[in-house]
Order: structure tokens, then sequence, then C-alpha cells
């Protein structure tokens, strides 16, 4: 018995000896593994310099995904204070990680540049994806009303704007173009003439830019419902910002601004309608019937119409907001899809904020294609006088984003994308920024859509094409600083580019307005002496009022002297009608209030003796229901 238990104690010592020795063996042979992929591993970084692509290309393009999928996400919110903090849903992780990804160069560049972007105050929108998305089309908007460049200026833009990517130009004439025979009332006295179209048409045919001429067919009508001779066709009788669609008035106006058009523009491929911010519709007596949406619809349908009998072959496009409300069934039961191709416009930095993506999926299931519209100026502020370029820039790198989602929801995609540059927000508008004013944010802008991103890797296109000249610096800096210099008046103060004069321009009459301001509220508000209750009575003490009109003339002169310099700087670019009206807007408005105040304190200081206090009762008070004595 007990031989028996030695020889089982036996057999179990082996056994349990053996399964050691086997497990053993098998850690040995899993730090060996260990140790030769480390071994692979090292070697590649040490040949390349990073880490060899160990990752499969799905697992690559998984991740590539869920980085974007965290942008758009971020994107999406409504608050732009939300947005910018969640910006970090995109951490320095995920930045790390995509640089151990074997990548195409350009995304490498674009890794590497990521940092330096925020030191270039570009707007942190990820734009580091394998294949940037990059618009067929990149259009921009030149928007002549009121105020027509020269043809010399738009030439050297128009090509200008070719080198750097644009394939097309959108040309809104409103009464710029040289109307004849009824609609001869409509043509601005500073038209162009029939010579000038064709010589622009035919450089943008030289440079291959794709023309789009812009028609407003039913809002923004002012500068046709104006006209005695057109107001028959106003929705409101006492406002000519929309005409009637039912009246046949309208549509014979609507007819002969179509022929006239298309009859100079006969190769075009696209027209647009217009058809945007309708604020007076369904009002007449005609229309209140009629339910607005249905009004809408059957008026784009016989403009439509109207194209197609003078040229079938022309896709027709609109601006999209009249759309968003509209639901798609009505949409559907209209067939607008085969009519109209939408332009999506949005010019803040929310894009997700005013077109959400049930709006985008409305879209998709109306329209084969869409187009979308960002903008570089004329976006801000009715009476601005140069674009915050870092805006503009986050708008479209913004878009290029929603773009690079929406684009694969539509049939045949998207079409492109249109940087617009409004000049006036309506007929009756004031100019907002002028065209040299805005040519780097132009170019910045351009340069981002045309390559799918903006970073420090294009400083060298950005410099050239604005004819900059390269710093010699000790110490470099950034070529760009848009966080604190959103104009780039500092960076770009020495750069030649077409209207550079002008440009720089912009930044003394930043600070001469502001000095203006200044003075003005100093001395009639803040201090004593020239108020207006002392310039009515005739009363204050002229040693003070000397005190206060002392900075006077130097202020005054250096407005003069701005208002001289502007009209030089604009004489080649734009017409004398323009020079004249931006500078009555701008900045004889301070000449005036310097004129008044100086006038003011001559009356003060002639007065020699006073009369005792106290002063007249204000009688007028009596007419607002303010009873004293």
């Amino acid at each position: 018995m007990d031989q028996e238990r030695k020889s089982f104690d036996s057999c179990i010592h082996k056994l349990v000896s053996w399964r050691r020795k086997k497990r053993i063996f098998i850690i040995m042979l899993l730090v060996f593994l260990m140790i030769a992929i480390f071994g692979v591993q090292f070697y590649h970084i040490k040949q390349k310099g990073h880490l060899s692509p160990e990752l499969s290309q799905k697992e690559d393009d998984t991740f590539m995904q869920s980085i974007k999928v965290k942008f758009i996400e971020a994107a999406k919110l409504n608050s732009q204070e939300h947005l910018r903090k969640n910006n970090r849903l995109i951490n320095i992780k995920d930045i790390e990680k995509l640089k151990k990804i074997d990548q195409p160069s350009h995304t490498e560049k674009n890794v590497e540049a990521f940092e330096t972007n925020q030191q270039l105050g570009i707007p942190r929108v990820l734009t580091i994806f394998r294949n940037p998305y990059i618009p067929k089309h990149r259009i921009v908007h030149f928007d002549l009303k009121g105020a027509p460049p020269t043809i010399i200026y738009l030439k050297k833009i128009m090509s200008l704007i070719k080198n750097v990517g644009a394939t097309g130009i959108l040309l809104e004439y409103e009464d710029m173009f040289p109307y004849t025979g009824i609609l001869a009332p409509i043509a601005a006295k500073n038209a162009y003439t029939f010579d000038q179209v064709i010589e622009i048409l035919q450089y943008a045919q030289e440079l291959q830019l794709e023309v789009i001429p812009l028609i407003q067919t039913f809002g923004h009508m002012e500068f046709a419902l104006k006209h005695r001779i057109f107001s028959g066709s106003r929705e409101v009788p006492g406002s000519p910002q929309a005409l009637c669609p039912n009246r046949n008035s309208s549509l014979d106006l609507i007819r002969e601004l179509v022929n006239q058009i298309l009859h100079v523009h006969s190769n075009i491929h696209y027209l647009h309608i217009g058809c945007d911010e309708v604020f007076e519709m369904g009002e007449c007596e005609i229309c209140r019937t009629e339910i607005r949406e249905n009004l809408f619809l059957k008026h784009v349908h016989n403009v439509v119409n109207i194209v197609r009998a003078s040229n079938s072959k022309i896709k027709v496009i609109i601006w999209d907001d009249m759309l968003r409300h509209i639901a798609v069934q009505n949409l559907q039961a209209a067939n607008i899809g085969d009519q109209v191709e939408p332009m999506v416009w949005v010019y803040a930095e929310d894009i997700y904020r005013f077109v959400q993506p049930p709006i985008w999926e409305k879209y998709t299931n109306v329209f084969n294609t869409a187009w979308t519209a960002s903008a570089f100026k004329g976006a801000f502020g009715e009476a601005m006088y140069i674009p915050n370029a870092r805006r503009h820039l986050e708008n479209n790198l913004r878009w290029l984003e929603v773009m690079a989602t929406q684009s694969d929801s539509f049939k045949q995609g998207l079409r492109g994308i249109v940087l617009t540059g409004w000049q006036r927000y309506d007929h009756f508008a004031i100019l907002c920024e002028l065209l040299p004013a805005a040519v780097p944010s132009l170019i910045l802008n351009l340069l981002a859509t045309t390559n799918g991103y903006f970073n420090a890797t294009f400083k060298d296109q950005f410099l050239n094409s604005l004819s900059c000249p390269y710093p010699n610096e000790r110490k470099p800096r950034p070529f760009l600083n848009l966080e604190g210099d959103p104009n780039m008046w500092e960076k770009l103060a020495r750069c030649m580019f077409p209207g550079h004069a002008f440009f720089r321009l912009m930044y003394r009459l930043h600070n001469l307005e502001q000095e203006a301001r200044d003075y003005v509220d100093s001395t009639t508000r803040q201090k004593g002496w020239l108020t207006a209750y002392n310039v009515k009575y005739n009363y204050s003490l002229p040693l003070r009022v000397d005190e206060l009109t002392q900075d006077l003339p130097r202020v005054y002169h250096g407005l003069v002297s701005l208002a001289r310099n502007a009209a030089e700087s604009l004489k080649d670019i734009v017409d004398n009608y323009t020079i004249s009206e931006w500078i009555e807007q701008r900045v004889y408005p301070y000449m005036i209030e310097l004129e008044n105040i100086q006038n003011a304190s001559i009356a003060l200081k002639k007065v020699k003796f006073w009369p005792a206090r106290p002063l007249p009762i204000f009688k007028d008070l009596q007419k607002h229901g303010i009873a004293i004595g």
C-alpha cells in the first residue's frame, strides 16, 4: 500500500513539475515574441522617424472617422461659447495618435502645423482629414450695385483670384447693367456700358472663369420698383422691396430683365434668380387669399419657365432661405427639385444653428444637388469698412466641414461654394466694405476653400499672392496674427496688392474715427462748458472754451487729410460718384461735428457780459406734459 502511494505521489510530482516547465516555456516564448515585435517597431522608428503603420487601413480610417465625428458633433452645438469650450473634444492625445499614422504628405503637414495655427490665430477647426474636402466650384461674388469697380481694377482682381484657385465669378449687376428699352430707367447713371460688360465676360473667358449672372426676381427688387414706371408691380404700394407675383406686369418685368441679361450672357451654364428675403409677400389684395409658401413656389416656377423659354439648357439657382420652413411634401408636390438648385447661405460661424440637420435632410430628399455660400466681406455690419478676416475664415472652414458631411447625401453631391462679398445690405443701404479693403480677406478665404484647409503651410502662397515682402527678422514671427489683428493691418502693412493704399488707409481711419468720437464726446458731453445747454444759452467761460478747442484743429485737419488720401487711393479703383459717397458717409460727418463745435466756441467767446442766474425755464417740456412753474 505504501509502495503504491509513493508511486502515485511520484507521478503527481512529475505532472506538476511538467506543468510548471510548460508554463515557464510559454511565458518565455511570449517574452521573446514581444521583444521581437518591439525590435521591429524600433527599427521602423529609426528608419522613418515615426511609428510604422501597424494599424490596418481599416483601423486607420476608423480612427480618422472618429475624430471627424467628434468635430462634427462639436460644430453642431448651437452656442458658440459652448463650441469653443468643446473644441477639446479633439485632444492632444488624438493629435499625437494622428502623427503616428503613416499618412499622405499633405496630411502630415497639416498635423505638424496644427499647433502653429494657434500662433497664427487661425480658428481651431479640425481640417486634418486624410482627404480634405475641396469644393468643385469656388465662385467669387462681385456685388456691383451702386458702386462699380473700374474695369481695369476688376480685371486685376479676377486675375488674382484665378491664380489662387477661383473657378468662377457670380456677377450681381442690379442697377449696374446697361438696360435698354423699357428697362432703361433701371440702369444707374454710372452703370457699365455694353462694351465694358463684354470686356468683363471676354476676360473671364480668357481666364477660364465660369460666369454666373445674378438677377433679383422677387425680393430685393428696390432697384426696379423704386421707379414710378414699375411701382404698379409692388406687393406693398408704399414699399419697393418685393414685387407682387400675381400681377402680369410683374412677370413682364422679370421676362424683360431675364431676356436682356441672357442676350449678353449667351454662353452661361447657370443663372441665379435671387429670391431671398422676400419680406413682403401675401399682403396685397390679390395675394392675401393664398398661402405664402404656395405663392413663393408658384412664382419660382413662373420665373424658371421664363428662363427656360429663353434658354432651356441653363440651370437655375436660387437662395435657399425661403425654402427652409416649407414642408418637404409641399416642395415635392411643387416639383421644385427639377426646377432649381438651392444655394444654402450662412455667413456666421455656426452653420448648423441656421440650417439644422433636418433641413439638410429635407433638401437631400427634394434636390439632386445644391450650392453653399459663405462670405469674405459684407456680412457682419452694414457700416463696416474693413472685414474681420478671422470671422470670415472660420465661416469658410466651418462650411468645408459641413460640405464634407452633407455632400454624399445628395445624389449628385454639392456643386460648390460661393464666397459672397456684399457691397450694400440692400439697394438703399450705405456702402459697407469696399473691395480693395477686403482683398486680403478674399485671398485668405479663397486659399482655404481651394485647398480644403488653411494653415502655416500656405505662408508663401498667401504672401506672394498679396505681393508682400518677406520680413528680415532675427527671430522669425508668425506671418499672421488673426487673434490679435483680425483685420491683418499689422502683418500686411507693406504689401502691394491691387488696392493696398486704400487697405492701409483703413487703419488710419480706424484711429482717426476713434479720436474724433472721443473728442466730440469729451467736449460736448463729459466736460461742462461746451454742451448743448451752454451753446443754447450762450453761457460759458471763454477760458475753458479755449482749453477745450486746443486739439480741434489737429483732429480736424487729420480728417481732411484722410479724405484727400482716400480720394487719391480710390481714383483708379472706383468712379468719382463712389469716392464722393464713401467720403461723405465715412469721414465728412466727423468734419461737420467738429465744425459745429468750432462755430459754437466762437459764438461763446464773443460774449463779454452774462445775465444773472437763473436762466429761463425750458418751455419745451410742457409739450411732453412736464409742467414746471
